[in-house]
């Protein structure tokens, strides 16, 4: 557990033993929201993770992340509870063996807080099963915190665990996997996306897709045939180059709002998809809105400080006797944005 713990200090690096990024789980349902928050108490656990022990965080923790409510809490800790997972190692005895259990043996939340100093805690206990794999695991990843909470797809994240892995592995850019296999791995049920057709359009390109977005990685794939079945995919992966990277941390740092449009290429129509009768702010700041998603997608790399461009905007428009309200006014903001050259 060294391991673990000598690679805790990075703030946006969740560090988790590669086991857990490889485990297969049995039973193919652990949502999006529960594989963020297992990522989250392993890392909060750290170097103490493989022990028999309760661990604990504060909510408030958590909630910086999430905004779990109660029932959320409560929803995630089942999920968690019954979602059973499969090892693959050799024992005390030297045997190989299988084990398979639930992630963890137990949570609980504090439904009140007890004073200023005593804040609501969240406490758990990692299964039987789990620690094993903690207490063996001779691999780690580190995992950017940002890229976690931002995906939106299960699979997505699930692909991105998988080639974090390997993507740590110096001489290794590439791996077969098994179709079958490759479904289980990315948490499709087994009674859906069976056809190929279906499987690549709905998980596995959506999931590259993200991932090349968001992670720091660029992955690809060729298909596998035996005949004219398709029975595998060569998945490759290279880490990007630092402009590429930057890019990766733009995108991480701007809304969520226009990010699936940006991902599929289509920022330019940004504007088609703005309200027909619009009201530019010229006051307070255009974070976190529509307003920023356009600024983004039209803003030359590295892009302007975007309050001081809509400042700059609000005076141009007032100094020629535009209006900043009507349905010209989104397709006037994102041209004045093309137009500033970037950022020293």
């Amino acid at each position: 557990m060294q391991a673990m713990a000598d690679r805790q200090g990075h703030p946006d690096q969740v560090v988790v033993a590669g086991e857990i990024l490889d485990l297969r789980i049995d039973n193919a349902t652990l949502s999006l929201r529960a594989a963020k928050v297992l990522h989250l108490l392993v890392h909060a656990a750290g170097a103490d993770a493989c022990q028999n022990t309760r661990h604990s965080v504060p909510i408030a923790d958590l909630n910086d992340a999430f905004h779990l409510s109660t029932g959320e809490f409560i929803e995630t800790a089942h999920e968690l509870a019954r979602t059973a997972v499969e090892l693959r190692y050799t024992n005390e005895h030297g045997r190989k063996v299988v084990k398979v259990g639930p992630m963890l043996a137990d949570l609980e939340r504090d439904l009140d807080t007890y004073g200023d100093d005593d804040p609501a805690m969240m406490s758990w206990e990692f299964s039987p099963v789990m620690r094993v794999l903690l207490s063996t695991s001779n691999h780690w990843a580190a995992l950017s915190r940002k890229a976690i909470l931002a995906f939106e797809g299960r699979y997505s994240l699930r692909l991105y665990e998988l080639v974090s892995l390997r993507g740590g592995l110096k001489f290794k850019k590439q791996e077969r996997f098994d179709l079958d296999d490759l479904r289980r791995r990315l948490g499709v049920e087994p009674d859906k996306l069976v056809a190929w057709v279906h499987f690549r359009q709905r998980a596995l390109d959506p999931a590259i897709a993200e991932v090349n977005q968001l992670s720091g990685l660029e992955v690809s794939y060729d298909v596998v045939k035996t005949g004219r079945k398709i029975t595998g995919v060569l998945l490759r992966w290279r880490e990007l180059d630092p402009a590429g990277r930057a890019a990766v941390s733009r995108e991480l740092e701007s809304a969520r709002v226009g990010r699936k449009a940006r991902r599929e290429g289509v920022v330019e129509q940004i504007a088609d998809a703005a309200p027909v009768v619009a009201e530019f702010p010229a006051h307070g700041t255009i974070r976190y809105t529509p307003w920023e998603m356009i600024a983004k997608a039209n803003l030359k790399a590295p892009a302007r400080n975007i309050d001081e461009v809509q400042r700059e905007f609000v005076a141009w428009a007032r100094a020629r006797g535009k209006p900043l309200k009507g349905e010209h006014v989104t397709a006037m903001f994102a041209g004045f944005c093309k137009q500033q050259s970037p950022a020293p």
